[in-house]
């Protein structure tokens, strides 16, 4: 993957915020946890807090938008039948990581802080 191309990959804080998360997680997730993490995140509230609703658009954004960007990218695999998600050995992926050290936004660490109310 060339570097402008993995930028552009990493632009959406949805796919930043996926790619955290399975670095954090060193392994498959669920896609239904994935999603209220990632969900959680963007509002800046607990896992716990967050509602259905907003655990649904995140599911659907997910898995109708950035699950297929990333899997075509090789950066990670899904698992339909267990409806697991999780990084590759892929050279891609290294690729990505590396582009992404010299972003400001990497980790996104604005989304890290979570007030919870």
């Amino acid at each position: 993957m060339e570097r402008t191309e993995a930028y552009r990959v990493l632009t959406s804080a949805d796919r930043q915020l996926v790619l955290h998360e399975l670095v954090e997680s060193n392994g498959a997730v669920a896609i239904d946890d994935l999603s209220r993490r990632v969900a959680a995140r963007r509002h800046r509230i607990s896992p716990d807090q967050i509602s259905d609703t907003k655990t649904q658009r995140a599911r659907v954004r997910l898995v109708h938008t950035h699950f297929p960007l990333l899997r075509d990218k090789k950066v990670i695999t899904v698992d339909w039948d267990t409806r697991q998600v999780s990084l590759t050995s892929d050279e891609n992926r290294e690729h990505l990581f590396e582009a992404a050290k010299v972003l400001d936004s990497w980790p996104p660490d604005d989304f890290l802080c979570q007030s919870i109310s």
